[in-house]
């Protein structure tokens, strides 16, 4: 994804280092626009003899195994979000440990390597041994973790020095005074959204939060939208074949709801893609095949997939036409039959997800493993169509960092401002184990690399500094649609963009109509 040429891995150096890079290197003293990450790190690894140093000038996702040769040391992890995926297994015997990118349900003892620290196994030591540095002061959760670890893996984990990161000081956030809120309290409520988010809009202080979200994600998208090769992923292989290329077909595609995240990727993406090529557009939905009759007995509905992500989708789609005219969107319907559901989680889609297996990791994990599949029908032509793109941008993180779930307007009406506080802090250092491994696996499994906007590390870093009430309002006095996100709301207001500004937050599963709301969320999935 980076570079001028294939790059073979294991990657191996004149002295008998060896590298695993599963990676990008968007930002930071390391980022270069000419060569391959993956050489770029191993060349500062053996240069600097100081791995974590080396990995605290890179900004962007990885997950990577290194073998320093000298010192007979092998270290492993993933960047401080988790954005990519790794597993790790030590046999029952304690002989030999395997770490992957991907496994299988097959597989006993397999679990996820957590995003807390660089791990390192002394390869000099007769036994296997492992020792952890934290990304951060260890702290309970940390504790937890790594006592988790220990116990799957059944041994001990020596935990070492904290690997140095400034940490927001949060005892900053913890409860507004009433000058905080008073531009927000003054708010006449009774008037529409759209002259409510002006109101907003027109207090200095707001609007330059605005602009610094809106600056900062614009940095963000662009450096994902733009560090590639400028081939399609079947054009590349003509490319790499020798022959001359002049690609003009979708590169960029976007996991597309049709709700505020993606939509306001969407609009930043047509900025940076040359506009002489397209962009697709993912929308996934499910067939609902039965509907109980009175008397018990079940029948099969006409396939319908009018499913409220695809109404959504239609109407982001159509607002990205008004605002965006010399684009040209490829609004692609991704359709799923039962059958095909069925067929694919059981035999495939069950080995990504592992070793998560709670039946939101079964919707969640098939509903990114259709879309990002990224085979439906082109709108509105009803032309078969597969995308061309080798890079996803999904919205990942918007809701941790913006206060967008319900369950944070249900913290803040009982628990006040300090409680919210605490629970965005803790829901973005739980991304990685809830959601990014797993979303890794599977979007990687179609040829294709996830690429999460949201959560850039500038981006998370300002919007971190900013207060809670500075980011949400989800109060009575500003309902679903409005004051959850509201920072974001405002920036894709700013944007241009109107109605897709107010609507409400629809899980994933839910609104493509994968999920079963009676279902527990928690438990274990037998359908995997």
């Amino acid at each position: 994804m980076q570079g001028s040429r294939l790059v073979l891995q294991p990657c191996v150096d004149v002295n008998g280092n060896i590298l695993l890079w599963n990676g990008d290197i968007f930002n930071g003293n390391l980022a270069s626009d000419k060569d391959c990450d993956t050489l770029t790190v191993l060349r500062n690894f053996n240069s600097s003899q100081n791995v974590i140093a080396t990995l605290l000038k890179i900004q962007g996702p990885y997950s990577f195994i290194y073998f320093d040769n000298l010192n007979n040391r092998l270290y492993f992890g993933r960047d401080p979000f988790g954005r990519h995926s790794l597993l790790i297994k030590l046999s029952d015997d304690k002989d030999s440990l395997t770490l992957c990118s991907v496994g299988n349900k097959n597989m006993t003892n397999v679990v996820e390597v957590p995003a807390i620290g660089i791990f390192i196994c002394d390869l000099n030591s007769e036994e296997l041994n492992l020792a952890c540095y934290p990304w951060k002061e260890p702290n309970l959760r940390f504790t937890d973790i790594i006592e988790e670890l220990e116990a799957n893996l059944n041994m001990d984990i020596d935990v070492r020095e904290t690997i140095v990161q400034p940490e927001i000081n949060l005892s900053l956030h913890l409860d507004p005074e009433i000058k905080d809120l008073e531009y927000l309290n003054n708010i006449d409520c009774n008037q529409s959204f759209n002259a409510i988010m002006q109101q907003l809009l027109d207090n200095d202080k707001v609007h330059r939060r605005v602009e610094n979200i809106l600056r900062l994600l614009k940095n963000s998208v662009e450096v994902r939208v733009k560090k590639k090769p400028n081939y399609c992923r079947n054009c590349v292989r003509l490319h790499l074949s020798g022959e001359q290329v002049n690609c003009k077909h979708a590169k960029i595609g976007i996991l597309f709801s049709g709700g505020l995240d993606s939509a306001l990727l969407a609009v930043l993406a047509d900025q940076f893609v040359p506009e002489n090529e397209e962009i697709d557009l993912l929308n996934v939905a499910f067939e609902k095949i039965v509907n109980p009759n009175l008397n018990g007995t079940k029948e099969i509905e006409p396939v319908n997939y009018d499913v409220p992500d695809r109404k959504t989708g239609r109407q982001t789609y159509a607002e990205l036409e008004r605002i965006c005219p010399n684009r040209k969107w490829n609004f692609i319907e991704v359709n799923v039959t039962q059958l095909e559901l069925r067929k694919y989680r059981s035999s495939h889609i069950c080995n990504l997800v592992y070793p998560r297996r709670t039946i939101l990791d079964d919707s969640l994990g098939c509903a990114v493993w259709f879309a990002s599949k990224a085979k439906g029908i082109l709108t509105p032509t009803g032309h078969p169509y597969e995308s061309s793109s080798r890079i996803l941008l999904l919205g990942m993180g918007a809701d941790e960092l913006f206060g967008g779930y319900m369950r944070h307007r249900t913290t803040l009406k009982h628990k006040g401002w300090g409680t919210l506080t605490q629970e965005l802090k803790v829901e973005l250092e739980r991304i990685s184990e809830r959601n990014l491994g797993r979303d890794d696996r599977i979007v990687s499994d179609h040829g294709r690399q996830s690429r999460l906007p949201y959560l850039d590390e500038n981006l998370v870093t300002y919007v971190q500094s900013l207060k809670p009430w500075e980011r949400c309002y989800p109060t009575d006095q500003m309902p679903v649609g409005l004051g959850d996100k509201l920072l974001l709301r405002l920036v894709a207001r700013r944007l241009g963009l109107q109605s897709t500004a107010n609507f409400p937050k629809r899980a994933f599963q839910f609104g493509s109509r994968i999920a079963n709301s009676k279902e527990n969320a928690k438990d274990i999935s037998e359908r995997l």
